[in-house]
């Protein structure tokens, strides 16, 4: 079938995109790090990002005047604000683009009210474009990020409350 398969540039290597999809699909499925498959002298071999939690402890001292009150930093008022609005996280690793293409309008913008199954954003992943889709009706808050920006899986993409 021509066309079924997109070529890479300069070789005659076909990829079957719904192959890599499933591949993909199965590595968040079954908590696997890496997955190839290797058909017809073509290999594809997918790697899951794994985030490490480090912790650190630090013993307390006790202190025995009480400290002056600080002014919040920007930072811990971000984190206040992050968690008074429920989020919408990204499905996975990739690149975050707020409109379909870089000259059009942004899918959401922050105040509107969507609906369960409207676009809100693109991540890229391995050269595939994955819409991002509402799984309810609520009202956008605040995006997040910034065209081009890297997510992570699980990262926040839009703050949002109940519409």
């Amino acid at each position: 079938m021509p066309g079924a398969y997109p070529r890479i540039a300069g070789g005659n290597m076909k990829i079957d995109v719904k192959a890599i999809k499933e591949l993909s699909e199965s590595i968040e499925k079954y908590g696997l790090e890496e997955i190839t498959l290797e058909s017809e002298g073509t290999k594809i071999s997918l790697k899951r990002e794994i985030e490490k939690e480090v912790v650190t402890q630090v013993a307390a001292e006790p202190r025995v005047v009480a400290a002056a009150p600080r002014k919040a930093s920007k930072a811990k008022i971000a984190e206040v604000e992050t968690k008074k609005y429920d989020s919408i996280k990204s499905p996975m690793v990739g690149t975050y683009y707020g409109a379909p293409s870089p000259d059009a309008d942004t899918f959401v913008k922050a105040g509107q009210i969507v609906e369960a199954g409207d676009i809100l954003c693109i991540v890229e992943a391995m050269k595939l474009m994955n819409e991002v889709k509402a799984e309810k009706r609520c009202k956008i808050v605040k995006s997040v990020l910034t065209d081009g920006a890297p997510v992570t899986k699980g990262a926040d993409l839009f703050l949002i409350e109940e519409a």
